[in-house]
């Protein structure tokens, strides 16, 4: 009878341990995953921020080209890369063109200032 209820206190301080370092594996794996999707989407907004730099430059050009060619009335362009702009063109009043490209979520911005 000894024998036995020793046996009985190994096993459940085998089982306690073992649930013991599989919450500490399980932890650590949460913690690693938790940095390498961090660095994953980092590199995904990286590209996203270029398109987006891109749609806005590209709108900045359009709209310097229609300030300086009032007769031309250009459409605006269409990306085909999935990005668009914005843009807030005040060349006549405060000699100031803003525009705003967009990709997926991100957004990057651009101002010329004509004036003094």
């Amino acid at each position: 009878m000894i024998q036995s209820s020793f046996f009985k206190k190994q096993s459940g301080q085998i089982f306690l341990m073992s649930i013991l370092v599989l919450s500490g594996i399980m932890a650590s794996a949460l913690f690693l995953m938790s940095i390498f999707i961090k660095d994953f989407r980092q590199s995904i907004e990286t590209s996203e921020s270029v398109k987006a730099f891109y749609a806005a430059d590209a709108g900045m050009e359009w709209e310097i080209y229609n300030s300086l060619n009032p007769e031309s009335n250009v459409e605006k362009p269409i990306m085909n890369n999935g990005t668009d702009f914005e843009s807030q063109n005040d060349f006549d009043i405060t000699q100031k063109i803003k525009t705003t490209g967009y990709s997926r979520r991100v957004s990057r911005g651009l101002e010329v200032n004509f004036g003094n």
